[in-house]
């Protein structure tokens, strides 16, 4: 019973802000996770009642000790179990009978010898039944800042409630964060572990609720119920709030682990990562990304463009600066003529006027003025976003502590954000950071993560300008049509070049012309044809690509060439051919299908030829893409500039790009119920246009 069911999102409400708690399997033995899952429970502020359950004590804590969930005085909201295995399963059974509330589980309850169903999935199943929430097995816990409902093993340091919504399947991750840096002030933390009843979608769509929400923060192993995270997506989009994601899994080997520890298939990352993209959430690379992402959203840090200004106390930490704006693509802002007169008013002469600035001057003569007034011009500036303020200091010390007024001074002087950076990132600066940061001027350690998220930032605003949401597809293909090839694709597998082609051609992509031949004389006469130069083709049974086994001859220019070249391929590979004519030069791209099990068909667009795969310059999206899609991903690739400047001046260019990929995906998705891989690789652009030369498809 998740977010795709009929009935919505699980209801949270008696599991995450109980009136009551039932600690199963309590103990007052020192150590003990019960133990400390009471102590928490009593000394964090909870103000609703108490039960403990443990048939062999009649008290505990100065307090009544129930020997089951059935001697309670009333049914709790929720249910807590500090114990594993079939004694849990036993209880857990009891809880449902009764209609708690909720139910959190500590135990990942991998038992040895288990039967099929195991217990994790039994426990699955029943609470499904009943409609009844379980947060876990394998979980930490939650914290409730709002309510001061703390609900774990491990106590977390005292601090503010704050605006970030933190749902982790790692309950490392959960501690990680909540345990450490004061700076990061949550509203909800949540260790949703094997996610037994309950996933990430709805524990999002609990927290996007509550006004207190800024951000949500995800650290994730998989996606579970796909419709209702999109559901969520969409909430969290349509109330402006960002989403941050940390997705585990990217390679094989992380994946396989991420199922031996809480049953998660990670999946496509590409595909999570298009997902992402299509429904305006942020994925990021690791912990820290997230965490400093979700910092910068929870202080309402908002650029107003796509670019940033930075004042600096260092020329190194600046030429520093635009060496790591550049790999995260993070732009400076154009600053006019007129701000860098301003700066320059205030400047040691031998320091430029310009953005990145470095503006400290000889023994940070009246470094206090300089730093806000020129801080004031680089915010005044229209092409500026956001600002950046780095300066040398640690808790307590400052070369300059007069920079500090200054950025005070320059924090809410305009309706742009102004972060301040420390260049290293294990700088002793955490009491001043949270200072700081408590006070709403965000402060981040290390300019290289700062960048990335600022690049976040950056990311998020320019998905939220007016144009840029996903849009409807302008072509529907022939219903008929697919109906035919549904039928003609079968049996299953691979088929062959000329299939995928005649597919190709029946839906109007631009297909080469070319004929079969399966002796010297079928080619010939497709060679007079088609017409001189061409190029022939193994079309071997089996043989998927064909360069890689000498199965492709070019630029065949006559018959007495194309008679050799056909004498060479049939005794290799056998007399099945293709004979095409020959494209002419241009830059060469490949499209490409695959159908992933969890998130549907993806799409590909890459670099292409034979070094499709070592190249790496390529992009991805879900079929079936909308045109603002579709050219974002051609804008990400290196080759872009190349593609267009070989599309020339006389078509124009962008809108041939878009409509080949919309098109594509939108037949890729059409078909993806009957196949698995389908590619063009190469198709050949030029100043004629597009020209498809080969092609893959795979049934099933």
């Amino acid at each position: 019973m998740h977010a795709d069911t009929a009935s919505g999102p699980l209801r949270l409400e008696r599991l995450l802000s109980p009136g009551s708690v039932a600690v199963v399997g309590a103990s007052a033995r020192p150590g003990s996770i019960a133990a400390k899952t009471i102590s928490l429970i009593r000394e964090s502020g909870f103000r609703g009642d108490l039960h403990l359950v443990n048939p062999r004590h009649a008290t505990l804590f100065d307090q009544p000790c129930h020997p089951d969930l059935a001697s309670l005085p009333s049914v709790p909201d929720l249910v807590v179990y500090a114990i594993s295995g079939l004694p849990l399963e036993s209880s857990f059974e009891q809880a449902l009978e009764l209609g708690a509330g909720g139910i959190l589980v500590y135990a990942a309850n991998h038992l040895p010898d288990d039967g099929t169903p195991t217990l994790p999935e039994r426990l699955r199943r029943k609470a499904g039944a009943a409609g009844i929430p379980v947060c876990g097995g394998n979980s930490m816990g939650f914290y409730n800042y709002e309510n001061r409902v703390f609900v774990s093993f491990d106590r977390p340091p005292e601090r503010p409630p704050g605006h970030i919504a933190l749902i982790s399947h790692s309950g490392s991750a959960m501690t990680y964060l909540a345990n450490n840096d004061a700076r990061f002030c949550f509203n909800y933390v949540i260790s949703s572990g094997q996610e037994t009843n309950g996933t990430a979608a709805d524990y999002m769509h609990y927290v996007l609720e509550r006004p207190s929400t800024r951000v949500v923060a995800l650290f994730l192993e998989t996606v579970r119920d796909v419709p209702g995270f999109v559901g969520a997506l969409e909430k969290a989009r349509a109330r402006d709030i960002p989403v941050v994601i940390a997705k585990l899994g990217r390679t094989e080997k992380s994946a396989a682990h991420a199922f031996s520890h809480s049953g998660a298939i990670a999946g496509n990352h590409d595909a999570f990562t298009a997902l992402c993209r299509r429904h305006g959430a942020l994925p990021v690379r690791d912990l820290d990304e997230l965490i400093v992402t979700a910092l910068l959203f929870a202080l309402e840090c908002r650029p107003t463009t796509q670019a940033i200004a930075s004042i600096l106390d260092s020329g190194g930490m600046r030429e520093q600066m635009i060496d790591l704006a550049k790999d995260h693509g993070v732009e400076f802002a154009e600053i006019s003529a007129g701000t860098a007169g301003r700066m320059s008013q205030h400047l040691d002469s031998g320091l430029d006027a310009d953005n990145p600035l470095d503006a400290m001057g000889a023994l940070g003569r009246n470094s206090e003025t300089v730093f806000a007034e020129c801080g004031k011009a680089l915010l005044d500036d229209p092409a500026t976003g956001l600002l950046t303020y780095e300066f040398e200091f640690r808790d307590g010390f400052s070369h300059y502590p007069e920079l500090f007024r200054s950025l005070e001074t320059l924090h809410g002087y305009r309706d742009k954000p102004v972060i301040a950076v420390n260049s290293l990132g294990f700088s002793r600066m955490q009491d001043t950071a949270v200072d700081l940061c408590h006070r709403g001027i965000a402060c981040l350690n290390g300019i290289d993560l700062a960048l990335r998220g600022i690049r976040n930032l950056l990311h998020y605003s320019a998905g939220r300008a007016p144009g840029t949401e996903p849009s409807g597809v302008a072509w529907t293909p022939d219903t008929n049509r697919l109906r035919r090839w549904r039928g003609a694709l079968r049996p299953y597998g691979p088929r062959t070049e000329s299939d995928c082609l005649t597919l190709l051609a029946d839906f109007g992509f631009p297909v080469i012309p070319y004929r079969e031949a399966n002796d010297l004389e079928a080619a010939l006469a497709a060679a007079d044809a088609l017409g001189y130069p061409v190029v022939l083709k193994t079309a071997a049974p089996g043989v998927m690509h064909k360069s890689g086994v000498g199965g492709v001859v070019t630029n065949l220019q006559d018959p007495g060439a194309l008679a050799l070249a056909y004498e060479s391929l049939s005794g290799r590979l056998g007399s099945a051919t293709l004979v095409m004519r020959q494209a002419a030069r241009g830059a060469e791209i490949a499209l490409g299908m695959k159908r992933d099990a969890q998130f549907g068909p993806l799409v590909m667009v890459a670099a292409g030829g034979t070094q499709v795969e070592s190249l790496g310059d390529r992009a991805f999206g879900l079929a079936p893409l909308g045109y603002p899609e579709a050219r974002e991903m051609w804008r990400s690739l290196d080759i872009h500039p190349l593609l267009m400047e070989a599309l020339g001046d006389a078509c124009p260019g962008q809108a041939v790009l878009d409509d080949l990929l919309v098109r594509f995906s939108v037949l890729a998705g059409s078909l993806s119920d009957v196949i698995t891989e389908m590619d063009i690789n190469p198709l050949i652009v030029n100043a004629d246009g597009l020209q498809v030369v080969d092609g893959l498809v795979i049934a099933g």
